[in-house]
């Protein structure tokens, strides 16, 4: 059976479309109802998710990671360029992980493990664990809705400050908070009315 040269061009293009997004050198990422998954090794632009979760693959590069009501989490040693935002899901950073920028959500948790942020670590409602060696430039913050409904919690808010984790910036609690702090930790100035200390060794 013969091709003419016509038919295989045609038969290339449609190979190349149905190749994964992040193959395209930095091509951005959405989508509204469908999970996200980027493979080890990769690179990307902006990754943006609705109602799916974001799974990033160990060794990649995008630039900003942002979600809705879907988890996040990245595998080790991913740098994201610029920043982590969720409202709902979790966010998840395994280690050697790097963000340019802050990790932010409403009330999903936050948990890093030997990750460095150049931002702060931002949420509203959700726990925080930063775990061995992570390290943040800015402040850790737990803030408190700036809406209609800005009464502070009943429960606090709990927050781990593991071993070997450095924080140059302050911890500023603006809800009532459970605070976990080992003693290899350092932190700047605990800011907080309502703020409970339980030591970790």
């Amino acid at each position: 059976m013969k091709f003419s040269f016509k038919y295989l061009a045609v038969a290339a293009c449609a190979f190349m479309l149905v190749l994964p997004a992040v193959a395209m050198a930095g091509g951005n990422v959405s989508t509204v109802n469908k999970s996200i998954r980027i493979d080890d090794n990769s690179s990307t632009g902006n990754v943006e998710s609705i109602n799916g979760s974001i799974r990033i693959g160990a060794s990649s590069v995008v630039k900003s990671v942002e979600s809705v009501n879907g988890s996040i989490k990245l595998g080790e040693n991913v740098k994201v360029e610029r920043g982590i935002e969720s409202v709902n899901g979790s966010v998840t950073l395994e280690s050697g992980g790097e963000v340019d920028g802050t990790v932010k959500t409403i009330n999903g948790s936050i948990r890093l493990q030997n990750t460095v942020v150049t931002g702060d670590i931002d949420t509203m409602n959700g726990s925080i664990r930063l775990l061995q060696g992570t390290e943040v430039v800015g402040d850790v913050v737990v803030r408190k809705s700036r809406g209609w409904n800005n009464n502070k919690r009943r429960n606090p808010v709990k927050v781990e400050i593991g071993e070997n984790v450095q924080v140059h910036g302050d911890l500023i609690f603006e809800h009532p908070v459970e605070l976990k702090l080992h003693s290899s930790a350092s932190v700047g100035e605990i800011i907080g009315d309502e703020v409970t200390i339980v030591s970790s060794s």
